[in-house]
């Protein structure tokens, strides 16, 4: 009997202090750009790493410490390689990513660091090849900086995937770099 008791004091407690806690849940949109850097394989060409300008935009909800975020962006890559026989091949690679993320990170007074592991769709389309999608996941981490309702955030990713394009084994992935505006409602 006495073990009921406190362990139905002890939850009451938790469930009291957790309704006095200030809700902080914030809505927020923003863009992001930065830096796409795919390691590109197809069968056995290596394509010399290419970085390429990315941009989109994001949504999400931020509530103490978690985070959820839809996302969506594009980077244009033009791919070089040599072949054994001191061919170069190059070419012209537009990607694309729509996908949710989620973020865990302590939420300091002004500063958001955090990790995040996202899953969505990734586009290809090889000029003259075709387009094709695959889901993965990816990982990263970065930190937001808020100053009233505008946030300034920095963040790296990394993304591994492959694809099959006109019977060819295509293999992607690497390191992005994401710079970005929030403005929080």
């Amino acid at each position: 009997m006495k073990k009921n008791f406190f362990r139905s004091a002890f939850c009451g407690v938790l469930f009291l202090a957790f309704l006095s806690a200030p809700a902080r849940a914030q809505f927020y949109l923003g863009i992001r750009g930065g830096l796409s850097n795919q390691n590109a394989r197809a069968d056995q060409l290596k394509f010399d790493k290419n970085s390429a300008f990315l941009y989109g935009a994001q949504v999400g909800i931020k509530f103490l410490g978690l985070a959820v975020e839809g996302q969506f962006y594009r980077a244009d890559h033009n791919l070089l390689a040599e072949t054994e026989a001191m061919v170069k091949v190059e070419q012209e690679m537009d990607y694309y990513y729509l996908g949710i993320s989620g973020k865990l990170g302590i939420p300091l007074a002004i500063v958001y660091p955090y990790v995040t592991v996202g899953y969505g769709t990734y586009s290809v389309d090889l000029k003259g090849l075709g387009k094709k999608s695959d889901r993965a996941f990816n990982v990263g981490a970065g930190a937001e900086v808020t100053l009233g309702k505008v946030g300034i955030f920095g963040e790296l990713r990394y993304t591994d995937f492959g694809l099959d394009i006109k019977d060819i084994a295509w293999d992607f992935g690497g390191v992005d770099l994401h710079f970005g505006l929030n403005i929080h409602f």
